[in-house]
């Protein structure tokens, strides 16, 4: 009896899963006239990624050389993930606040940096979990720069002259990451 309320749990849960799926993912593997779009997201990685974010709103799947992009809303934040060639989720990006940053980070970055002014907070989020990425030669860039595959924040400060990026740890170490202008 046990069983059979279950596997009814599970056909259940399976179901609305799959319709809320089909509700809220753009319809991007399907080129106009119905025939199949070859840049389209495969349909493993927009499974994984509804199993991964359930919660997620306004959902937008591109195809890019390296990875499968996936931009949606959470929790009222913009944010965007990466798949690998595994269907497997990288890592997230979302906008973050200075505020985010430990108060030891933040007065190292005032004290370092006073002429500058912070434009915006990054939030990279690695799934440390996923160890096919974690092997393959594959990186993950931003600002047309890899980096170490750990969880930071990237902080834009802006000068007359400059304009940086500074690569913070979660527990608050800061660092030079890249001049962008």
């Amino acid at each position: 009896m046990k069983k059979i309320f279950l596997v009814t749990g599970i056909l259940i849960a399976t179901t609305f899963t799959s319709i809320y799926a089909q509700g809220n993912i753009d319809d991007n593997n399907v080129k106009e006239g119905g025939e199949k779009n070859q840049n389209a997201v495969s349909e493993y990685t927009q499974n994984q990624f509804v199993s991964d974010f359930p919660n997620a709103t306004d959902i937008h799947f591109e195809k890019t050389k390296g990875f499968d992009k996936v931009y949606f809303g959470q929790n009222g934040k913009e944010t965007t993930a990466y798949y690998d060639y595994n269907n497997q989720l990288v890592g997230t990006i979302s906008k973050g606040s200075f505020h985010d940053l430990t108060s030891d980070a933040q007065a190292k970055i005032l004290d370092k940096y006073p002429n500058y002014s912070v434009e915006e907070v990054l939030l990279l989020k690695m799934n440390s979990d996923n160890e096919s990425y974690n092997e393959n030669n594959t990186d993950l860039t931003l600002y047309g720069n890899s980096f170490e595959k750990a969880s930071n924040y990237f902080v834009e400060l802006k000068n007359d002259n400059n304009e940086i990026v500074l690569e913070v740890g979660l527990s608050g170490e800061v660092s030079f990451f890249k001049t962008i202008k």
